[in-house]
Order: structure tokens, then C-alpha cells, then sequence
């Protein structure tokens, strides 16, 4: 039986799933509500840029700590004092771009940033409460399947805010992410309460009264690495597409390669939760590396002139490694932290990947300024490439047993 019909037996973990999902479609749908929203209100993309900085900003640097909140509190709390803290900072924003005259925007940054710091943690949670809810056994099937429905919220998020710009604006569109992000996190907090979980945090190991830091701890560092290295090689190859159909005088093609890509991705996960669950890391993440060098060879200066549907399909062949690979990475990040501590140890995650999100951008643009898009995807392969040989340099071990928990 497939992967993927031996997760919707597990009671309670369909509704969890599909909530889980739902609450994080803002990080995909705010970002163009919002630069809509503030260039409207401002005419000046500087400040959609540090807005964009300051709400980053906050979500990074929390992370870490509300992982660490969620291990050692109420997770229910915690989700309902974030949602409505995030939810509330929103509306404050769109009320400010609303009613206040341009020049108060250095008061939006500052509320973005606290608005970062209440960011719902619902993608970190629900990564840490995976392997007690299925088990080692259908762990990493449910990793697969997070990473392959990740990527249709990350193209979902997108249509759904230019729809709901198209209808009524781009300040409606931030209301309607703000109040999707608040319903979805309470939802999504009542239905780990119904599996038993969300209340109190799992007993503290007394050895673990002193606890070091996880940063201490090298096969997590390790994996943290890798993480930053994949996120940052897949933003040079996003930027670097778009770059190249604005190169070519089609600009409308970014969006249908893009859908490319990701519907590879959703192909290879679909294929590994089904039929080759035991595909080993490794060679996901040299999947992901080879499909990333091929497109570079397929890219200007390299080639001048390439036909269209060869992109497409190195796009589609290329992506079919992504939702693997993200799999794997999870995978690992649950092995190298204690159980006790998996959010924190996402939260960990979630700030390195929004930095080397964020680095990546600011080199890819240089890149692609002084020598075209192909440098920059060769230069993600590169990264991938460095996390494939962290990947193989031993086996990540397992922190603790894994407590299986049942409705």
C-alpha cells in the first residue's frame, strides 16, 4: 500500500495536514498584497524593501525562540497568542497605509518587525509533532508529502492574493491573508488538541536541566548548513529564470516556468511517498544538483539561443528532486535534535534558511547583473552540490525514540 493511503488512515492527521498547510499560505500570499499595498500608499519601492526587511527580520529572529516556547509551554497557547498578535499587526499596518499620509512609514517598519516576532510558528510545530503522530515508520512519507503540499501552497499563496487584488485591492488582499492566518492557526491548535497534543509540553529529561545550546551540537549544525545551502541555491535559480524571460522580452513566461518547476517537484514527490520510499538522501540531493547544472549549460552566456521546451522540460526533470530533498532535509533535522526540542530545532532551521534565502537573493542579483543568469544557477548547483557532500559524511543519528501518539 502506498505511502500516501497509509497516512490518510492515521486518525485526525488528514484535518492536521490540511490545516497545517492552510496556515502558512501567508508567507507565499502576503508579500505581493503587501508591495502592492505600500507602493500604492507610498509610490516608493525602498519602502516596500524595508518593510519586507523588517517583517523578515522578525520571523528570524524569533524562530528560535518559539520553538523553544513551544517545547516548554502550551503549543494551543502559543498558537493563539502568536495568531492574534500576527493577525493584529497586520490589520495595524493596513490601517496606518490606509489613514496615515505617506511620510509615517518609518512607523509601518517598526510594526512589521514586531509583527515578524509574532509570526505563527505553525510549519515548525507541525514538523517537531510528525513523528508522533505516524511514527518512525511514516515519517518520512509525511515529510514527502509536507514538501511535495508545500510547494502547491508557495504557487497557491500568489494566485490567490492577485485574485483577490484583482477584485477588491491590494488592502483587502493583506486583510483576507491576516484573517485566513488567524482562522487557519486556531483551527489548526483545536486539531492537535484532538490527537492529544497542544497542551502540555513533553516531560523535560533531568539531565537536561542545564540543556546546551543545539548549535553545540554538530550533526544539527550540520543539517542547519544544509538547509541554508538548498533554500539559497533554489532563490538563485527562481530570480535567475525570471531574470531570463526578462531578458528575452517575455516576461509572462516567468510565471508558467516557474509552474514548471514546481510541478516537477510535486511529480517527485508524489513518486517517492508511492513507490520508492527508501530513495536514499544522497541521491535526492544529487538529483537536485544535476538538474540544477543542466539548466545553467541551457542558459545565456553559456547558450545564446535555446529552444523553449527544452527549459521546460530541464525545469520539470530538475524539479522532480526538490520535494525529495526538502523531505530529507526534515528527515534529518528531526534525527538530529532530542524530542523534546524539535521545534526549537525548526525554529533554528527557518532562521538559517531565511538568511541564506536572503543572501542568495542580494548575490544572484549581482551575479545576474555582471554575467547573466547562468553563472547564478551554476552557482546553486555549486551550493547543492557542497550539501551533498555534507549529507554524505555520515549518517545523521537518531536523538531519542520516537513516542507514537494516537487519537
Amino acid at each position: 500500500m502506498s505511502g500516501v493511503k497509509d497516512l490518510m488512515k492515521v486518525p485526525g492527521l488528514p484535518r492536521l495536514f490540511f490545516w497545517s498547510m492552510l496556515g502558512r499560505l501567508n508567507v507565499s500570499a502576503l508579500p505581493i498584497a503587501l508591495s502592492l499595498m505600500l507602493v500604492r500608499w507610498t509610490g516608493s519601492y525602498v519602502v516596500v524593501g524595508l518593510v519586507g526587511c523588517a517583517l523578515t527580520l522578525g520571523q528570524a529572529a524569533a524562530g528560535p525562540l518559539r520553538g523553544r516556547a513551544a517545547d516548554r509551554g502550551s503549543t494551543g497557547r502559543l498558537l493563539l497568542i502568536t495568531g492574534v498578535g500576527y493577525t493584529a499587526g497586520l490589520a495595524l499596518i493596513v490601517a496606518l497605509a490606509a489613514r496615515a499620509p505617506a511620510s509615517g512609514w518609518p512607523v509601518v517598519v517598526a510594526v512589521a518587525l514586531v509583527t515578524g516576532l509574532s509570526a505563527v510558528p505553525v510549519s515548525q510545530i507541525s514538523r517537531a509533532v510528525w513523528p508522533r503522530i505516524v511514527g518512525s515508520e511514516l515519517t518520512p512519507a509525511l515529510y514527502t508529502a509536507e514538501a511535495t503540499a508545500s510547494e502547491v501552497v508557495t504557487t497557491t499563496g500568489p494566485l490567490l492574493a492577485s485574485l483577490v487584488i484583482a477584485v477588491a485591492g491590494p488592502y483587502w488582499a493583506v486583510g483576507v491573508t491576516a484573517l485566513l492566518t488567524l482562522v487557519s492557526t486556531l483551527v489548526f491548535a483545536a486539531a492537535l488538541r484532538r490527537v492529544g497534543l497542544g497542551g502540555e509540553p513533553l516531560p523535560q529529561r533531568v539531565e537536561r536541566l542545564a540543556q546546551r545550546s543545539l548549535l553545540a551540537e554538530g550533526p544539527f549544525v550540520r543539517v542547519v548548513v544544509i538547509s541554508m545551502l538548498l533554500t539559497a541555491a533554489i532563490f538563485a535559480v527562481n530570480l535567475s529564470v525570471v531574470a531570463w524571460t526578462q531578458n528575452i522580452g517575455r516576461p509572462a513566461l516567468a510565471g508558467v516556468l516557474t509552474a514548471c518547476w514546481t510541478a516537477g517537484s510535486l511529480a517527485g514527490g508524489f513518486a517517492l511517498s508511492t513507490f520508492a520510499r527508501g530513495l536514499p538522501r544522497a541521491l535526492r540531493v544529487a538529483g537536485m544538483a544535476a538538474g540544477m547544472a543542466a539548466l545553467a549549460v541551457l542558459l545565456p552566456p553559456v547558450l545564446g539561443t535555446v529552444p523553449l521546451w527544452l527549459v521546460v522540460v530541464v525545469l520539470f526533470l530538475g524539479g522532480t528532486a526538490l520535494a525529495p530533498t526538502l523531505a530529507a532535509t526534515y528527515e534529518q533535522v528531526a534525527e538530529a535534535s532530542p524530542e523534546d526540542r524539535r521545534a526549537e530545532a525548526f525554529g533554528w532551521v527557518a532562521t538559517a534558511t531565511a538568511g541564506g534565502g536572503a543572501l542568495s537573493a542580494a548575490l544572484t542579483g549581482v551575479l545576474l547583473d555582471a554575467y547573466g543568469p547562468a553563472l547564478p544557477v551554476a552557482a546553486g548547483a555549486a551550493l547543492v552540490a557542497a550539501a551533498l557532500v555534507l549529507t554524505v559524511c555520515g549518517r545523521t543519528p537518531s536523538a531519542e525514540p520516537v513516542e507514537e501518539v494516537t487519537a
